[in-house]
């Protein structure tokens, strides 16, 4: 809060806001004020506070009325700092003479004699500055002017609006909310006693780093008070006894969301330049945190398999709006500020639903069409040799295409590409306004069914969108809707101007979606790769979801929608370690199934969901998912040998009641090996009734 004079005298020179004509001006023109920019406080969607932007990284500020402003607080201070406040006129003469005989009787200048309308003047025009008669002078004649034009209500107002209570807090409710994490209404007599005296000498109080001044300081202004009966005893032990109790954790709520609403992909209030006391998101702070706990518990799990680092975007059906954004375990940590729900990355298979909807649509191929998993080899633009290779590293002779995209099958989904051709594929996705794409088809080849190249996380999941909202493509919302109104999205991205009213807009026909939608989320179909029980089989809940994993081992990620929600998980390292047995419906998995379990009740009649491509159902498999065939494994031989090993697990649809492994021909009696030999062969063995009836293979290597 500044004070101009009705001609702006802020644009005048320094030099002359120094000399009489200063004084001169503030006769012909009456004192006006002007507020101060206040910080811009980010809530949730239910209101409550995420984020405080301070003005310039040096002042916070939240304005509160006078009428609002306990009375207690404003009787107090005005016993403390002016007790004829309300009789004077800006100049307490019996206060001077008191100054003037006390200053006569020492060389030092101890005593100044003033006001509340003093230090409001003072505070905003020479808060610094070196005291002098002349200076004083010129105080007194403009808090003349300010009492003239304002009323005390008004003047007390400024002043408590204005003061520094430390650590950056100029108003008084931005230092209750600070110390105290609430506002100035609902403190105690105790807490607001505790606020109004640290403007006295912010750091000589400091109620954090020198506690005892501060206690000194709390009882002595305690006792004024009740000396001049504005408590009672009984307040005054009440006070005195009472513990208070200061905020310790003055990091803002989910830092994260607000550094995304700063990014290119996200329409924001924050680039544009304007001071906004209030922004509104559809973020939603509860849910965020319920989420992050439960992640939290499933990571902690998961720590045997080095999996540390997870990334969660959720996102509503009904509105698309943000709902909750989580890029890491702690944002303040050492490299916490990299958002990974934005930042590039490998996504792999994710791309293979929409090859298989334009094979249905261009191709007019059907979920049953047959087709073969066999190898193959392709000429690249270059002449090169391009041989696809699936994550399994078997082949799975003829499949249908509903079973090669529910089991993420490579080389259909290549084979797919080249028949529907490249280009089709490349200017579709481009269609959903990809800023990943930004090389010519060539670039890609083949290979962009399996996304070669790298894309965000926050991005892809806007794709998705046309799964979960019937075709049509639709921005992600993190603001309020009265507040998108006030704002222009971002060129060159998803939210583009001419599309950014209608939200949506429709891509693909419906019925080709539809197939999509039936392969993934149908769970009769999806336990030929899903296993009964593993963490991607809901069988009474209906799920779309869509796995992948890439190669090295450093990402997995499950993305999807419920009825209500589209969810997407994403587990790496950010330091970029290898986590350790990898398969299709682990890790991300395990945390998806948890945030469904969350979110949905259970509300699904499972023997009402149609079965599809029923030929299908009887199709015997096994296959050993941990340790996988022709795997390559690290061993550390510093540490224990507990700690280099591997879990053996399998998934199948075929009935057996004993099952056994075998390492290098020898029977294992555990759901772990250590990693000894350079090179071992496991094998498991189905039984029912006392014979065998399935048995599959996985050789696999080790480095040291």
């Amino acid at each position: 809060m500044r004070f101009w004079s009705e001609c702006k005298i802020d644009i005048l020179p320094n030099w002359f806001k120094e000399e009489p004509l200063f004084f001169i001006s503030l006769y012909i023109f009456p004192v006006n004020i002007e507020k101060i920019k206040p910080s811009t406080v980010i809530y949730d969607i239910n209101n409550i506070e995420i984020w405080e932007i301070i003005n310039d990284e040096k002042t916070r500020h939240r304005f509160i009325g006078i009428e609002n402003i306990p009375d207690f607080s404003k009787k107090a201070i005005v016993l403390m700092e002016d007790k004829n406040f309300y009789k004077n006129s800006g100049i307490d003469f019996s206060a001077i003479i008191r100054a003037v005989i006390n200053n006569f009787k020492t060389d030092e200048k101890i005593e100044w004699a003033s006001t509340i309308s003093t230090q409001v003047i003072r505070n905003n025009y020479w808060l610094n500055a070196k005291r002098w008669y002349i200076r004083k002078l010129w105080e007194f004649y403009i808090a003349l002017a300010l009492n003239k034009k304002y009323n005390k209500a008004e003047i007390l107002e400024f002043y408590l609006n204005n003061i520094y209570y430390w650590y950056l807090n100029y108003w008084i409710e931005s230092a209750s909310k600070y110390h105290f994490d609430k506002s100035v209404v609902n403190l105690t007599k105790a807490e607001q006693i505790a606020i109004l005296i640290l403007p006295k000498n912010p750091s000589k109080y400091d109620p954090y780093r020198n506690i005892s001044n501060f206690k000194i300081r709390f009882k002595k202004i305690t006792n004024y008070l009740y000396q001049n009966k504005l408590i009672t005893k009984d307040e005054l032990n009440s006070i005195l006894s009472e513990k208070l109790t200061f905020n310790e954790n003055h990091k803002n709520k989910l830092p994260y969301v607000v550094d995304f609403l700063a990014h290119p992909l996200a329409p924001s209030l924050l680039r544009m330049g304007e001071n906004i006391e209030k922004i509104s998101t559809t973020i939603d702070y509860n849910l965020t945190q319920k989420i992050d706990d439960l992640a939290k518990n499933v990571i902690s799990w998961l720590a045997w398999k080095d999996v540390w680092d997870y990334w969660i975007i959720i996102t509503s059906r009904k509105n698309n709006d943000l709902k909750v954004m989580i890029w890491g375990i702690d944002y303040y940590e050492e490299n916490g500020q990299v958002n990974s729900t934005t930042a590039l990355r490998q996504v792999g298979s994710t791309i293979k639903p929409f090859t298989y909807l334009l094979s249905f649509k261009d191709l007019w191929y059907k979920p049953e069409t047959k087709i073969l998993d066999l190898p193959i080899q392709y000429k690249t633009f270059d002449w090169n040799s391009y041989s696809p290779k699936n994550y399994s590293l078997d082949y799975k002779w003829e499949v249908s295409l509903a079973e090669a995209l529910s089991q993420s099958i490579n080389i259909p989904a290549v084979k797919l590409t080249n028949e529907i051709w490249l280009n089709r594929l490349y200017n579709f996705l481009k269609k959903l306004k990809i800023s990943s794409i930004d090389k010519k088809a060539e670039y890609y080849w083949l290979a962009l069914t399996l996304w070669v190249s790298e894309m965000s996380l926050y991005e892809l999941l806007q794709w998705y969108s046309i799964f979960a909202n019937e075709w049509n493509l639709c921005n992600i919302n993190s603001l309020k809707e009265e507040e998108q109104n006030i704002i222009s999205p971002p060129s060159g991205t998803l939210f583009e101007k001419e599309r950014w009213n209608s939200n949506c807009e429709n891509i693909i026909e419906k019925e080709y979606i539809d197939m999509v939608i039936e392969i993934l989320t149908n769970r009769y179909f999806k336990l030929k790769w899903f296993p009964i029980n593993s963490s991607l089989d809901f069988a009474n809940r209906e799920v779309f979801v869509k796995t992948g994993t890439s190669r090295n081992f450093r990402d997995n990620w499950s993305v999807g929608f419920t009825e209500n929600y589209m969810i997407w998980v994403w587990v790496w390292n950010k330091d970029w370690t290898y986590m350790k047995w990898v398969s299709w419906a682990t890790w991300a998995g395990e945390i998806f199934r948890k945030i469904v379990e969350e979110l949905e009740p259970i509300n699904y009649d499972l023997n009402k969901r149609k079965i599809i491509f029923e030929e299908n159902n009887e199709k015997k498999f096994l296959e050993i998912i941990s340790p996988l065939n022709e795997s390559v494994y690290k061993i550390d031989l510093t540490k224990p040998e507990e700690i280099n090993k591997i879990k053996l697990d399998f998934t199948s649809n075929i009935d057996y009641d004993e099952i056994k492994w075998f390492k290098n021909n020898q029977q294992v009696n555990s759901d772990f090996i250590n990693l000894k030999e350079w090179f071992f062969e496991i094998k498991v063995i189905l039984y029912k009734n006392w014979k065998i009836v399935w048995e599959r293979i996985s050789r696999i290597d080790i480095e040291g």
